[in-house]
């Protein structure tokens, strides 16, 4: 949501965060961190169905 906010909308990381009740050093840890294996099983997955 945050990061779709700043490509889409160009709203600052900061004001999505302030405004989603987030603290900006959770959402760039969260956004810096690998994937993990539910996530890459689910693109393995969606990558089988195409």
């Amino acid at each position: 949501m945050i990061s779709s906010c700043k490509a889409e909308q160009k709203v600052p990381f900061r004001t999505a965060c302030r405004a989603l009740g987030v603290s900006e050093s959770w959402f760039y840890k969260w956004r810096d961190r690998p994937p993990t294996a539910w996530e890459t099983r689910r693109q393995h997955l969606a990558e089988d169905i195409e």
